[in-house]
């Protein structure tokens, strides 16, 4: 069933957590809005129930609709039977399993928390943080679930069925790693089912874990454990050895490696980064998506790599989507020769603890929430052990330090009659011209062509991968033909290029990149302020949003920054106040995103019916009128 927007999502979410119990309007609106409520509240909500109840009694007269939501003492009551309410179940189940224990029928106990267990098999609620961020009913669901799976796993070790019962053991002991009862249980969990190497395992990631992050020695009960498995099973748990450091494997490279010339343009990026290197253990490198922050990070990387004696890995994540993927590319680099839990990053920390290395995480967007923990882990841990990172968007943690970086400055109007030479000195057009001369070996800057080379150069935005990928147009491609093709990027260009990542071989495919990660309200709002112009205010923005009357943007600023830590839109601070800007490219795909079927179609339509209508106007005229004029109009 389509329960809407979020916000009405979060309505219904809200009554039944609450289930048989009326939810205040004002409960409703704090659990929404918190502290910075609109205007209209009492009006927002109602309507928003107003349609939940569409939604789920469509086929009763609309004063009717009171059997499933209903109103009552200034709030609203989910009324649905108890059975049908997975919560409830779950709870029901729960407390049957308490009083059979209680009466001393373990077994019934057991088999009726293996029901509740069947029912809500992992506590995965990070929808219910996302629909109600205010509040902390996911936390303490998972307390409730934490205390149910104990139960039921300690009733199952009561019952020698460790088989059955594993599963949610080790799912305990991840939630749970410095609760020492938990990880008994889980390591009782592994002996009673045959698994005595891979309790002393968990023995060992158990013991390095507590003494790195509370100072402490395993309780007593958990070293007679390893004692019993020891005596058991006559093995000993692995001792893990920094692996030693040969001056041929100083540098590692897992995907692509360094640039085989040298950057145009970085010279004070690099020199800053360097001294901030020295003084910071955690560096990332952010900016939007083209701009060439792993060509960047992969020059720092061999400028530095004599201050570490363990030398440099560089790991590329742009293929990785899994935490067990990030794992095993980072134990390829670092300790190419351990055996290691792919799930585990204990390993890791033991065998870098004492050296000193540089890790390089590119890409890392992807794999954000692990990478945070990797970095974090390893940081606090060892050291001797500095990190950068290239990510379009940031880590997040306290002592990182960060580095924007921006596109590679491009002629000016004014540079149209300047000399060819003076010319080649900016930036872009010095990287433009050095890939067109590999595309085409007779390519040359010179009188006739400068005009085209900046007009080209201008339209991109200075961003490396629209110029690399302009260049290689050049093989197939006249100069003049380039210039058209540069005013409507996403489709002229697309040239073969391979030994690079998928989404580096297609500006397409790059920007689609950035957007994987927007939810709808983002892409909303992205495809809003792109028909505001490359610049504006914030005001502006909110203005036109509300004039629109669509409950997704209401709430714009923080769907702003968000774009900002995405890297798709930039902050302005100066003399006229606050003001976002975005790059040509980012605003081409804006715009498209409004003709296209998805989620800001509904925007387009919001659109043409209101008072703004206009904007939509020139949007599709510009679309219409083509590429060139595209370029001329709006993009320059």
């Amino acid at each position: 069933m389509d329960l809407g927007p979020r916000k009405q999502q979060a309505i219904i979410t809200l009554l039944a957590l609450r289930h048989g119990e009326v939810v205040p309007t004002d409960e409703i609106a704090d659990a929404l809005w918190g502290d910075r409520p609109p205007g209209r509240v009492q009006g927002l909500v109602h309507t928003y129930v107003a349609r939940l109840r569409q939604a789920m009694e469509p086929d009763a007269p609309r004063r009717h609709r009171t059997n499933v939501i209903a109103s009552a003492d200034g709030g609203y009551q989910l009324l649905a039977p108890d059975d049908a309410i997975d919560l409830t179940r779950f709870r029901r189940l729960v407390e049957r399993a308490n009083a059979r224990s209680e009466a001393g029928d373990s077994r019934g106990a057991f088999e009726i928390l293996r029901e509740a267990m069947h029912q809500w098999p992992k506590p995965e609620l990070s929808h219910l943080d996302r629909l109600l961020p205010s509040r902390d009913d996911a936390g303490l669901l998972r307390q409730e679930w934490i205390a149910a799976a104990t139960a039921y796993v300690a009733t199952g070790l009561d019952q020698r069925d460790a088989s059955t019962i594993l599963p949610v053991a080790g799912c305990l002991a991840e939630l749970e790693p410095l609760n020492e009862a938990v990880q008994s249980l889980h390591l009782e969990a592994l002996r009673q089912n045959g698994q005595g190497a891979a309790a002393l395992s968990q023995y060992a990631a158990v013991r390095i874990r507590l003494r790195r992050e509370l100072g402490v020695e395993p309780a007593a009960h958990l070293r007679r454990m390893y004692n019993q498995l020891i005596g058991e099973y006559g093995i000993t748990a692995p001792v893990t050895r920094p692996a030693p450091v040969t001056p041929a494997a100083r540098t590692r490279w897992l995907g692509p490696g360094p640039a085989v010339d040298p950057l145009l343009g970085r010279d004070v990026e690099l020199e800053h980064l360097q001294g901030l290197l020295s003084l910071q253990r955690l560096v990332t490198l952010t900016g939007p998506v083209g701009v060439g922050k792993s060509a960047l990070a992969r020059a720092l990387s061999a400028a530095v790599q004599h201050r570490f004696a363990a030398g440099v890995a560089v790991v590329d994540l742009s293929g990785l989507h899994r935490h067990t993927d990030l794992v095993s590319a980072v134990r390829n680099i670092v300790a190419p020769t351990q055996d290691a839990n792919p799930r585990e990053l204990s390993w890791l920390f033991d065998t870098v603890a004492d050296r000193q290395l540089l890790l390089v995480l590119d890409n890392v967007e992807r794999l954000l929430e692990p990478c945070v923990a990797l970095v974090d882990g390893l940081l606090r841990s060892c050291p001797g052990v500095c990190v950068v990172t290239t990510s379009r968007e940031l880590l997040g943690l306290p002592y990182e330090a960060v580095r924007v970086i921006g596109p590679l400055p491009v002629p000016s109007q004014a540079h149209a009659a300047i000399e060819p030479a003076q010319l080649l000195a900016i930036p872009a057009v010095g990287l433009f011209a050095r890939r067109a001369a590999q595309a085409q070996p007779c390519f040359r800057v010179d009188r006739h062509n400068a005009a085209m080379v900046a007009t080209v150069c201008r339209r991109l935005d200075g961003l490396p991968l629209a110029l690399e990928l302009a260049a290689a147009c050049l093989r197939t491609t006249g100069l003049a033909d380039l210039v058209e093709q540069a005013g409507d990027p996403l489709r002229g260009l697309s040239p073969s290029r391979r030994g690079e990542p998928a989404h580096h071989r297609s500006l397409r495919a790059a920007l689609n990149h950035s957007l994987d990660g927007l939810t709808v309200a983002e892409q909303r709002c992205l495809a809003l302020v792109a028909t505001l112009g490359r610049e504006f205010h914030p005001e502006s923005a909110q203005r036109v949003a509300r004039e629109l009357g669509d409950d997704d943007l209401w709430e714009l600023q923080p769907l702003l920054a968000r774009l900002v830590d995405r890297s798709l839109l930039a902050v302005r601070h100066d003399e006229q106040g606050l003001r976002y800007r975005m790059l040509r490219l980012v605003r081409a795909l804006g715009l498209e995103l409004l003709h296209r079927p998805g989620p800001a179609a509904a925007l387009a339509q919001r659109l043409d019916g209101s008072s703004v209508s206009w904007l939509l106007a020139e949007t599709k005229r510009s679309v219409a009128e083509g590429p060139a004029t595209l370029a001329g109009r709006y993009m320059n």
